[in-house]
């Protein structure tokens, strides 16, 4: 029985897992967790519980984030042992999922049951917050080949999704346990409903074209070898200026550079920016929106700069640095750990939402990881923001799937906020998304390319927008209305 029980635990996890991947497989989620339900439900002891939901947890993180293990920007056994300890950590979301389901369970089945989604979306909500966040491996990033499916996310972020699939799962195992016409009735309507929802909701977006403006995404494609290669430094910047100067005849109005576009240049520095101008910019108003490092004092920031011929306008310091291989978790508050570097520096942390802008429109601008938090994201166009862009480098990952992963979770932004969201790269995968969720521009991976779109724009806010994770925030707060009822001794069922 106890392996029986094992093969379904690590079946369950790895298709799961497989789900993850960009393979189309995302419905593979809908059945998947059926066979960990049915485990965990037995179960008599948290030791027990511990154990399988583990198992479980270990191998759904380790086949969904393998490829950290790929990192080239590292020696191979730190890019082995930094998955490891990711995939050991992100594990106790699933132990803490269950824990809490195991000291809130009655004698009745159905009860218990309905439990499981509230718990999973709120430890997924729970876990997008905080130091060490990774909201990378939500299962809900798995549906995103369903463009219906997801418009219920203008309502309740990707927690809705999360919910729905929990749920499919849950009722598909009270029937498999159980089956009855009531049932069957309750699983049809649960499935279908997001859908009718989701086609209702595309079909109702106002979007129109932002006139007279257009953008121009640059591509550079620059590995991660010749970033590190001093010599080059010129030669990459001139490579960014040549291919840059075949949109100016496009009449375009902004042009984005990845982050690590200038890795030998500082745009602040007078030589570079003059060089920059004197190519570009002097016989035109053209904007240019790029990565850059910046320095305050002591502090160094992973920076977006928008300058034009007249100097720089803005300036947006990442506030999310990539734990570890961007900044050492704690240097902030302790200031001898500043002087570590475990990845590419030890960065500083934004602490302000800015917004650009360019002929009366504005806009965020967000670097990389940064891209998959739906709150910071939420914030900026509640300030304002017309569109949304992304500045990424995943050069530290040449092959699939982690750019993949990393870009398809753009399309959520989308459609959380309506807004358009232009996903500029240097090595990864370019995008321009319309406020509808579709992609309508895409790069290959590891190519030069350029993208020129006339976007699109909307006038309102949306639910999501203006009152974020209410969704979320009712489940977290029916949870711990049942555990302070529990603790209490008061567990009826209201």
């Amino acid at each position: 029985m106890k392996n029986k029980n094992l093969l379904l635990i690590i079946l369950s996890a790895l298709v799961s897992g497989i789900a993850q991947q960009p393979l189309n497989l995302g419905f593979l989620l809908w059945f998947s967790i059926i066979p960990f339900i049915h485990i965990i439900i037995k179960l008599k002891n948290y030791k027990n519980v511990f154990k399988y939901s583990f198992i479980w947890g270990f191998l759904y993180h380790i086949s969904t984030v393998y490829w950290l293990s790929q990192n080239i920007g590292t020696i191979p056994i730190i890019a082995f042992l930094s998955m490891i300890l990711t995939v050991f950590y992100l594990s106790f979301n699933t132990i803490i999922i269950t824990s809490i389901w195991f000291y809130l369970k009655k004698n009745n089945l159905n009860y218990n049951l309905i439990l499981v989604p509230i718990i999973w979306t709120l430890v997924e909500y729970v876990r997008s917050y905080g130091m060490l966040a990774f909201p990378w491996v939500s299962i809900a990033n798995s549906q995103i080949d369903y463009l219906y499916l997801i418009q219920v996310s203008e309502f309740t972020g990707i927690y809705g999704v999360t919910f729905w699939i929990i749920s499919i799962n849950v009722i598909l195992y009270s029937i498999y346990k159980e089956i009855s016409k009531n049932k069957i009735y309750i699983l049809t309507i649960v499935f279908i409903f997001p859908w009718i929802l989701g086609l209702v909701l595309y079909k109702n977006v106002k979007s129109h074209y932002f006139n007279d403006f257009k953008i121009a995404l640059i591509q550079p494609n620059i590995n991660l070898s010749d970033s590190r290669n001093f010599l080059k430094g010129q030669q990459l910047l001139d490579s960014l200026i040549e291919q840059t100067s075949l949109s100016l005849n496009k009449k375009v109005n902004l042009i984005l550079w990845p982050e690590a576009a200038l890795p030998f240049h500082n745009i602040n520095n007078g030589k570079t920016f003059d060089y920059i101008k004197e190519r570009l910019l002097s016989d035109n108003e053209i904007s240019i929106l790029s990565g850059d490092i910046t320095n305050e004092g002591n502090k160094v920031y992973n920076s977006v700069v928008l300058f034009d011929k007249y100097g720089v306008k803005s300036i947006y310091n990442k506030q999310r640095p990539v734990p570890l291989a961007e900044q050492v978790p704690m240097s902030e508050t302790f200031p001898f750990l500043q002087s570590i570097n475990l990845g590419v520096a030890n960065y500083s942390s934004g602490k302000k939402d800015i917004l650009f802008e360019i002929d009366n429109f504005k806009f965020s601008s967000l670097i990389c990881y940064e891209s998959v938090f739906p709150e910071i994201n939420r914030r900026h166009v509640n300030k304002g923001a017309d569109f949304i862009t992304f500045l990424v480098n995943d050069a530290w990952y040449p092959y699939g799937p982690e750019p993949e992963q990393h870009a398809r979770q753009s399309v959520f932004r989308a459609i959380e906020n309506r807004k358009s969201v232009l996903r500029c790269a240097n090595t990864g995968i370019s995008m321009i998304i319309n406020p509808n969720g579709e992609i309508i521009q895409k790069t290959q991976l590891n190519t030069k390319a350029m993208l020129i779109e006339n976007i699109k724009g909307t006038d309102n806010k949306t639910f999501y927008t203006k009152f974020g994770n209410v969704f979320a925030q009712i489940l977290f707060l029916i949870v711990i209305i049942l555990i302070i009822k529990k603790f209490f001794g008061y567990d009826e069922i209201i």
